[in-house]
């Protein structure tokens, strides 16, 4: 979870000396204000509370992360000194648009792949903004999905650039369980034999990479004639066909969630 160092960052980032505006025009005086925003499934609520407790504003809200939310609602009603509402205006509204984004994309991500397999997880990969991996994560786990690999010590993933410079998958996959036999093994494919490969090797799961919908479905139930392996799927993955992949995959990985979501519009008003 983020600590107070970061908060701390973020809030010299933005405020910097001071806000020299609100110090030039504004009396400090107490005031109220309320925060709206939506619709979508909300995340960054739990976070715009430790600002909120940093600067002893007081607030109430009747949502937590996870709510889904239809239409323009009031999230806040906030109550405080002036100079310290506009101070940390922008920096609450930001937590709240940029993560509410990323939970609102990964829940129609997930609605419109369960339509065809109700028992896939779909998964954020490490793509993501540096630093703030974690909490992007979470917002996907708020809007209904699930993490691949947190961080590189997470699980064993053989990929392309891995094979192109130790090429023999059996190898691989035997040196990798031998050192780190309590983690994951996943071998990433990019045809068919190497998909077989990483089976016959004894990988725990196997990535089917930038497979077409006819080929993954093939691949698929030839897999699974050999092992009960998972398979996931990942590369080209959209809201458009993630559908049609579904019903061959355990997983479907896709960067779109932490990398190309829209932010979910929130504003903060004075009464």
């Amino acid at each position: 979870m983020m600590n107070d160092t970061v908060l701390s960052q973020w809030l010299e980032e933005d405020i910097g000396l001071g806000d020299f505006t609100t110090e030039a025009v504004v009396k400090n005086g107490l005031c109220k204000a309320k925060v709206h925003g939506g619709p979508g499934v909300l995340s960054g609520v739990s976070l715009a509370c430790k600002l909120l407790d940093r600067y002893d504003l007081s607030y109430n809200t009747n949502f937590v992360d996870g709510n889904r939310i239809e239409g323009k609602k009031e999230i806040f009603d906030l109550e405080g000194f002036s100079h310290d509402i506009l101070a940390i205006e922008r920096l609450l509204l930001n937590i709240l648009s940029h993560f509410s984004g990323i939970s609102t994309h990964t829940a129609r991500v997930v609605k419109v792949a369960k339509t065809t397999n109700s028992n896939l997880q779909v998964l954020a990969t490490r793509k993501t903004t540096p630093g703030l991996r974690e909490l992007e994560k979470e917002a996907v786990v708020h809007g209904g999905g699930s993490t691949h690999r947190m961080r590189l010590d997470d699980a064993i993933l053989i990929k392309d650039n891995h094979l192109k410079l130790f090429p023999d998958i059996s190898e691989a996959v035997t040196s990798s369980r031998d050192k780190y036999p309590d983690l994951m093994i996943e071998v990433e494919a990019d045809n068919l034999n190497q998909a077989i490969d990483g089976v016959k090797a004894g990988a725990d799961r196997i990535m089917l990479d930038n497979f077409t919908v006819e080929d993954a479905k093939f691949a698929y139930l030839k897999l699974k004639e050999i092992s009960d392996v998972d398979i996931e799927i990942s590369g080209g993955i959209t809201l458009d066909n993630i559908a049609k992949f579904a019903p061959y995959a355990d997983y479907i990985s896709l960067s779109s969630l932490t990398m190309a979501s829209i932010p979910v519009d929130f504003s903060l008003h004075v009464l």
